[in-house]
Order: C-alpha cells, then sequence, then structure tokens
C-alpha cells in the first residue's frame, strides 16, 4: 500500500510538471519567440536554396509543438526497444508493459508530429488548403509507416488472448519498430524533398532555441 501511495504521488507530481511546462511553452511559443530572426529578415525556410523563399509568418509557431513531439516519437521507438529486448530475455511483466506503455505514446506522439507537421506545409510549401502540403515525400512516408506500425502493434497484441504469447509477440513487434525512427531521419536525405533538412538557423536565435528546450521537456 505504501509503495502504491508513492507510485500515485509520483504520478502527480510528474503530471503537475508536464502540465506546467506545456503552458510555459505555449506562453514562449507565443510571447517570446519572435517572427524575426534577423534585421528585416522574417524567419523562412527555403527547402532548395535561393529557389522559391517562403515567408512562414506567426505559422512557424507549430514548430514548438512539431519538433518535441517527434522527439517523443523516437524516445518512444527506443522505449519500445529496451522493454522488447529486456522482455524477452527476463521474461518479466514490467518489460511489457514498458514496451506498451511506449507504444501508446508513441502512437499519440507520432499522430500530433503528422498533423502539425502537415498543417506546417499547408504554408511552408502548399497553397493554404488544408492537405495542400502532404506530398507523400520520403519522410512524410516514413513517419507515417511508423505511425502505422505503433498502431499495428497495438491491434495485434488486443487481438491475441494468449497471454504469454501476446508478450511475446509485442516484444518482437517492438524492437523491429525501433529502427523506423532512424529510417526516418535518413529519408531527408534521399531525393530533392521539401522537407528542411536543418532547423540550425532557425534554433541559432536564442529566444527560438530556448522556446524548444522549454517546449521539449514539458513534452517529455
Amino acid at each position: 500500500m505504501k509503495d502504491l501511495g508513492t507510485s500515485s504521488m509520483v504520478t502527480i507530481i510528474l503530471a503537475v510538471l508536464a502540465l506546467l511546462g506545456a503552458e510555459a511553452a505555449l506562453w514562449l511559443s507565443y510571447f517570446y519567440a519572435p517572427v524575426q530572426i534577423t534585421a528585416g529578415a522574417l524567419f523562412v525556410v527555403s527547402p532548395t536554396p535561393g529557389v522559391n523563399t517562403l515567408n512562414l509568418y506567426e505559422s512557424h509557431r507549430i514548430f514548438f509543438i512539431h519538433l518535441p513531439s517527434a522527439y517523443a516519437t523516437a524516445l518512444c521507438c527506443g522505449l519500445c526497444l529496451v522493454g522488447g529486448v529486456m522482455h524477452l530475455l527476463s521474461r518479466s511483466e514490467k518489460w511489457d508493459a514498458l514496451t506498451v506503455s511506449a507504444s501508446e505514446v508513441g502512437l499519440l506522439a507520432g499522430a500530433i508530429t503528422l498533423l502539425t507537421g502537415s498543417f506546417w506545409a499547408d504554408y511552408a510549401w502548399g497553397t493554404g488548403r488544408i492537405g495542400s502540403g502532404w506530398n507523400w515525400e520520403p519522410r512524410l512516408t516514413t513517419m507515417l509507416i511508423l505511425w502505422l506500425a505503433f498502431a499495428a502493434l497495438l491491434a495485434l497484441r488486443g487481438a491475441m488472448p494468449n497471454v504469454q504469447a501476446r508478450m511475446k509477440l509485442t516484444a518482437v513487434y517492438g524492437i523491429l519498430v525501433a529502427p523506423l525512427y532512424p529510417l526516418v531521419q535518413k529519408a531527408i536525405e534521399i531525393g530533392q524533398v521539401s522537407h528542411p533538412r536543418s532547423f540550425s538557423d532557425l534554433l541559432s536565435a536564442p529566444e527560438i532555441g530556448t522556446t524548444k528546450q522549454v517546449a521539449t521537456l514539458g513534452l517529455l
């Protein structure tokens, strides 16, 4: 009972910290992070340097949700790998629970990454109409595949009545899901893509870098 009480208290504390972090990130993204990061020049993302430069204006603020959610998805892939390997070695239910929890959070974080990225793309290289930025380029497609992999893991697990077989399948599937995120990262190097290759110019602005860090900590 004491352990249960301690666990509940830790959960409450983490939930409160996450809420405060999210509130701080929202405030910083709207009132602290600037639209201009160099004198007289709006922040721009140019997929092909020198060609079709795109001004994002206020729409770039969705970046502070998009990037942290992508980090969270990557973390969930790593936790699936750890949980899967450790369960196969120990057969402990706690590692199975880790893989399942990571898959559920990964499904949510992946959905947020896809949605915010799609909304941002509608204005960055689309026409502004919903869905116009989705062009099936490698990074978008591989991220969608990763999200579907999380969904398939949870669906297959729920369809198996045998507990031991279910946990083993979850472990193996979790291990197989993990390498998909590095594939998402490398996909940016495959062919010509619209998605910016790097946010280093954007993050060079101290206000934007700080806001990104707070948003990432709040989400993770």
